[in-house]
């Protein structure tokens, strides 16, 4: 009879946890392109923008896509950004025999259509938009390209959250250091903090951080790059602080009792208060 000693079994035991564990974040942790990521049924950060309204918004969120030339230059600027490599897999500048005729010819739109047959699910950039974004990424790989280094581009995180299904996308992870990197295209850097509201930028740094630990990782601190829409294309680095996260939590963890509410007890509510503006109301008082 073989004799096992404990010291080997202890260790074997600790190996064997260790490739369990490796295999579970490897399931829940992935690069994947966004048409993938989309379809995984899970709670996102961007899904809390609709929960804000109703649970009902985010039931029916097919209804209430955001679309529009922004988000498609906003996409164009991270591909090229952070992952260069594959730019042309999801993008394509309009350039093609017959571009420089008059749009309104017949001549120019046989040629474009015929074009664009070639062109597939890829989005369509114009040359100006091109060299517009160009100038985009060179900006901000001049000041913030130091910190895209060392870590993974447009990484996947998938977990749970009180038996809620929860995902997100890191542009960029930096696992040794902790670090989750967020590259946002606005019109105003200066106006930032009111993105930080409208557009839920602080449940994002706090639910991201969150979904990554969840699953075993580590991640102590959101950073997010800005970059200008319009020329000369400012560029600023600027981390969400320990008091920003905190807030955050505490309103992503509110929507999500929301949702659980509505899943668990069809509990909706779509009737929100409304009122006379603060400052109208104000004014008001004053004159009395």
């Amino acid at each position: 009879m073989e004799v096992v000693k404990l010291g080997d079994f202890l260790e074997s035991e600790i190996y064997d946890m260790e490739k369990q564990t490796m295999k579970m974040q490897k399931e829940k942790v992935m690069k994947m392109a966004d048409k993938d990521y989309f379809e995984v049924e899970a709670l996102s950060n961007s899904d809390f923008r609709l929960l804000k309204e109703s649970v009902l918004h985010y039931k029916h969120k097919e209804l209430f896509k955001l679309q529009g030339s922004s988000l498609t230059l906003g996409s164009a600027v991270h591909k090229l950004v952070l992952e260069p490599e594959s730019f042309n897999d999801d993008f394509v500048i309009e350039d093609f025999d017959g571009a420089e005729l008059n749009k309104n010819t017949k001549a120019y739109k046989e040629a474009k259509s015929q074009w664009l047959e070639s062109v597939g699910d890829r989005e369509v950039l114009s040359i100006d938009d091109f060299a517009k974004i160009t100038q985009m990424a060179v900006n901000v790989k001049a000041i913030a390209g130091g910190l895209l280094k060392g870590g993974r581009a447009e990484i996947a995180f998938f977990s749970e959250f009180d038996s809620v299904p929860v995902k997100c996308k890191a542009d960029y992870y930096i696992e040794e250091a902790g670090v989750v990197i967020d590259l946002k295209t606005t019109k105003s850097i200066k106006d930032f903090k009111k993105s930080i509201l409208e557009y839920g930028y602080g449940t994002q740094s706090a639910f991201y951080t969150d979904v990554i630990r969840s699953v075993g990782l580590k991640a102590e601190r959101f950073v997010f790059i800005l970059v200008e829409t319009t020329a000369p294309y400012m560029v600023s680095v600027q981390e969400m602080s320990l008091d920003g996260i905190e807030e955050g939590r505490a309103i992503y963890s509110e929507l999500l009792q929301t949702w659980k509410d509505f899943t668990n007890d069809g509990i909706v509510n779509v009737v929100k208060t409304t009122n006379y503006p603060e400052w109208w109301i104000e004014k008001r008082r004053g004159e009395q």
